[in-house]
């Protein structure tokens, strides 16, 4: 019996392989175009964006999803009145973000850029996910630290008083941010909060 030339077994192994490359390609794209690197990398961001608007105040969210039901014309909102701020409606002040549950990223900058400097901002929002993210009543139970920036107990009377917020929880998201300001101005700058990333 003569024996297979090796390059034989070389050249079946190929066809083989090959054909188990394109069956799996077409597979994965059967009906479905295939998405470019860019387009996943959308897709992650566009996910991203939906999920922190999950958790926006209701007063933003009425504002794109109000839809007449009568027939009647609805004044359009453009996406750039949206991310400008500029709508029909009338604007949620501060004092309506909510006190429990987790905050969206864009609920916790409106509070960090009123008391933050500009280019202090996305740190402040870092240190803030960092500690809590953006839970206003988390705790760590290591340190006794409460809310959003996590204020150690013996110091936040002290803070939350120098900054006309007296008597308030640390819960309280916009008493919090205030704090966490006043304590990074003037109690010594961002090493308060060690949780800095």
């Amino acid at each position: 019996m003569r024996r297979a030339h090796p390059l034989l077994y070389v050249a079946v192994w190929a066809v083989v392989t090959l054909l188990a490359v394109a069956g799996f390609a077409a597979f994965q794209t059967q009906g479905r175009p295939v998405p470019e690197p860019a387009a996943q990398s959308l897709g992650r961001e566009v996910g991203a964006m939906a999920g922190m608007g999950f958790n926006a105040a209701a007063a933003q969210v009425a504002v794109v999803a109000a839809t007449p039901i009568d027939g009647a014309e609805a004044e359009p909102v453009t996406a750039d009145q949206l991310l400008s701020g500029d709508s029909t409606e009338e604007e949620a002040p501060l004092d309506t973000v909510p006190t429990h549950g987790w905050l969206s990223e864009m609920q916790v900058r409106a509070l960090v850029t009123r008391y933050f400097r500009p280019e202090d901002v996305n740190r402040a929002i870092r240190v803030a996910w960092c500690q809590s993210r953006f839970n206003p009543s988390s705790s760590d139970p290591q340190t006794g630290g409460t809310g959003l920036f996590h204020h150690l107990p013996e110091f936040w009377d002290a803070r939350a008083e120098a900054v006309d917020f007296a008597g308030a929880e640390p819960s309280d998201p916009e008493a919090n941010v205030a704090a966490a300001a006043y304590a990074v101005y003037e109690e010594g700058g961002w090493a308060v909060f060690p949780c800095d990333s």
